[in-house]
């Protein structure tokens, strides 16, 4: 019975593809009728702990806007003098004081934001190790879902995950970010779920680190994007982002910008050999749910480029030369 629902979601989400790509034809095709203007993009600042996602992200965001400059005018980044954790990032987004954030998506952020649907981590924020206290022997690659509800989870007062753990039956003490570290180490807290994208830069810092570390043996797994946002009523700035990050993802430079990400490559490794245990993310719709099926297969294979050919092209060139 789920089947002619979700091929409508896949059709509108290619039709959707589609559209903006005509969009994009038509507007290099007739471009004096395009109002070129010189934006400026408000930014978040570099929350602690996550300077490489950050500047992966900015980075992203700044090649989707620079291929799109012929057709929608010129821009510059002004960045928050103030670092904000994410609740209050979307506030600023709402209020009009920043243009851009990025985000785990939810129904409920989805309602109020307008999300740009393609995933710009490659749905690795959903791949969650735990940052467990340095003494703690508890966990082992034997721990099911009905075990690890017996651990209790620090997780921020307003983020999807407090929600999605308790879905699955998991005991959460909620705090924020920085004191999440410290409830695990004092012992408040049993475990601190972090994605595979961040945790070593943040095991990296020693004062958000102490007394803590990388529990080896588990992967905790639910599908959960992550979206650039902007506001509700920015299509103009929705669709630039959209066709930019299309246009990345056509030529290739996407790929090889996220599979460059020294982040990208430590979350491979660090997931090989791990026990997954799987839970249901309650607070995802079936769009992005199939955004995530449509992009991550397209995000994590590497287009080759005369600059980066396969081992096989490369041989059958030298063959060549040869003969």
């Amino acid at each position: 019975m789920r089947l002619p629902g979700k091929a409508l979601i896949v059709f509108s989400l290619l039709s959707f593809i589609t559209a903006l790509s005509d969009v994009s034809a038509r507007q290099n095709s007739d471009e004096s009728d395009i109002p070129r203007v010189h934006t400026q993009v408000r930014l978040p600042n570099i929350h602690p702990g996550r300077d490489a996602i950050y500047s992966y992200a900015k980075q992203l965001l700044f090649n989707a806007l620079t291929v799109t400059e012929k057709e929608y005018g010129t821009f510059e980044f002004i960045v928050s003098e103030q670092e904000s954790p994410q609740q209050r990032q979307l506030r600023s987004l709402e209020h009009d004081m920043l243009d851009v954030t990025w985000s785990v998506t939810s129904k409920d952020r989805e309602a109020y934001f307008q999300p740009i649907r393609i995933p710009i981590m490659a749905g690795l924020y959903g791949k969650r190790v735990l940052l467990i206290a340095g003494d703690d022997t508890r966990f082992s690659k034997n721990i099911d879902i009905d075990t690890l509800r017996n651990f209790r989870a620090a997780l921020g007062y307003d983020w999807p995950d407090t929600a999605i753990f308790r879905h699955a039956q998991i005991p959460v003490l909620e705090t924020n970010y920085r004191a999440s570290f410290k409830m695990v180490a004092d012992g408040f807290a049993d475990m601190f779920p972090r994605s595979v994208m961040e945790v070593k830069e943040e095991m990296s810092n020693l004062e958000l680190s102490r007394g803590l570390q990388l529990e080896n043996n588990l992967v905790i797994a639910y599908p959960s994007p992550v979206f650039f946002f902007v506001r509700s009523d920015n299509q103009p700035l929705a669709k630039r982002i959209t066709d930019g990050l299309l246009q990345l993802i056509e030529t290739g430079s996407f790929q090889q910008l996220l599979l460059s990400q020294e982040g990208y490559q430590e979350s491979l490794a660090l997931m090989e050999g791990r026990t997954t245990i799987n839970i249901d993310n309650p607070l995802l719709n079936e769009e992005s749910r199939m955004a995530l099926e449509t992009f991550v297969p397209r995000l994590t294979r590497l287009k080759n480029t005369p600059e980066q050919e396969s081992p096989d092209e490369q041989d059958s060139k030298q063959t060549k030369k040869e003969l």
